[in-house]
Order: structure tokens, then C-alpha cells, then sequence
């Protein structure tokens, strides 16, 4: 089955976060998809971009103080399941597109998940997983992330992984770098340039604690081929 989590990220006063989070289950509710797993509450993020866009728009809607919203987020794994998407994904904002807002509303998300375990009665984790390696490591790096994945408890994940890019992802690589550095130092690195290596992402949705997905990451460390891992959770 290929799902996909849509993230709603929408603005609000904290006084308002009950009405906002029971209007938004209602939206997904009648969107016509398969809803397989649900946010169990709205949680705050940081974005800034993301949160003085909606606080403007909260402002030319003349919305009570705007500056004071908090940005939040909402996620679905939903499964469209044959139906049109374009003409469903807009009941995912907190507000019709023709209504005045009240919650003004972004969209974003993960699309093309494979699905695979049952949801649980645990609360769920959106797990991103960084490897850092050299270029010719790209094999084993499928192979380790394979492996994390058969050895987790996972509803929904990216089937492949994707190579990062640009220097936006430095906080989420930046720690590789220097455990690999230390590695290099001590004699038990590959000797290549830390910064200078390649860096792969993938994201699963779990169950698992991340103590469980930090247990069950697999490294490859041997000579000539270093490839090691992290793991950071968000809540879902």
C-alpha cells in the first residue's frame, strides 16, 4: 500500500488549541481517505518562515493578535486510495479556501510510504535516519537502512533513501561529522575528510522509543569503510 503523512501546520493562541485540533480531526475525517494513523494532539514547531507567513496572513484577516500565535502541526497518514488527491488534498488546511481563516493553515508532508506494521497503542515517532559514508558506501547504505527498518516496529516509511544536499541540513549531519573526525583521530576512521563525505536521509514512522531505534541502528566500521548513523524523533 503507498500512503502519505500530510502535515498540517497551522497558527493558533494556546487558548484555542482544543477547537483548532477538533476541527481539524473533522476536515480529515470527511476527506474521503483512508486515514491510517492520526496526530493525537497539535505540537509546536519551529519554522520560522512558515510561522510569519501564517501571522501575516492571521494579520490582512484581521485576526486577534496575530503576533502572539504559536505555529503548530497536525499529521494524517492517509492513503488516497484511488481518488482524485488534488481535489481533496485542500480539506487538510484548517479552513475553506473561500472562508475567512480562523487557523490559518500550511500544507507539506511525506509522499510515497510503504506501509507495513499495525499502528499499536504506542505513542507514535516520525523518525528521520542520517548515514554519513563515502561515496562508495551507497550500497551498504541501502543495506543498513534496510536492516534498521526489518528490525523496528514501522508503520509507514520512505522505501528508498535520499542523498543530502546543501548546508541547511548541517544540524541533522553535523554531529556525523564529528564522531567521524574522532574516528579518524583515534586510527579507526577511513581517513577521508568528514565534511567532505556523502550523507543519505530516510524516515520511518514508529512505535519504537527512539533508545529502541538508536539500539537497532547498524553501523558498518572496518578498514577502509566507515559508515555510521543517527536517528532524531519528532512526535507524529
Amino acid at each position: 500500500m503507498s500512503a502519505e503523512i500530510v502535515t498540517t501546520h497551522f497558527i493558533a493562541h494556546d487558548e484555542d488549541l482544543g477547537i483548532a485540533y477538533d476541527i481539524w480531526r473533522e476536515r480529515v475525517s470527511a476527506s474521503g481517505t483512508e486515514i491510517l494513523a492520526l496526530s493525537p494532539r497539535p505540537h509546536p514547531v519551529e519554522d520560522e518562515f512558515i510561522l510569519w507567513d501564517l501571522r501575516t496572513e492571521a494579520a490582512y484577516g484581521n485576526l486577534r493578535d496575530p503576533g502572539s500565535m504559536k505555529l503548530y502541526e497536525l499529521n494524517a497518514l492517509v492513503d488516497f486510495n484511488g481518488i482524485d488527491r488534488d481535489n481533496r488534498i485542500e480539506i487538510f488546511f484548517m479552513d475553506d479556501p473561500f472562508a475567512a481563516a480562523r487557523f490559518p493553515s500550511a500544507l507539506g508532508g511525506l509522499t510515497g510510504l510503504d506501509t507495513r506494521d499495525g499502528v499499536g497503542a504506542a505513542e507514535l515517532s516520525l523518525v528521520t535516519v542520517a548515514y554519513l559514508g563515502t561515496e562508495a558506501a551507497v550500497p551498504h547504505v541501502h543495506s543498513l537502512f534496510d536492516a534498521l527498518l526489518t528490525r523496528s516496529h514501522v508503520i509507514a516509511y520512505q522505501p528508498g533513501l535520499t542523498r543530502l544536499e546543501g548546508t541547511e541540513h548541517s544540524a541533522l549531519v553535523g554531529p556525523l561529522w564529528l564522531r567521524d573526525a574522532t574516528l579518524n583521530i583515534i586510527g579507526k576512521g577511513d581517513q577521508f575528510f568528514s565534511p567532505g563525505k556523502e550523507a543519505w536521509s530516510g524516515w520511518f514512522l514508529t512505535g519504537d522509543s527512539l533508545d529502541m531505534v538508536e539500539a537497532n541502528l547498524p553501523e558498518m566500521i572496518e578498514p577502509g569503510t566507515v559508515i555510521i548513523g543517527r536517528a532524531v524523533a519528532e512526535p507524529f
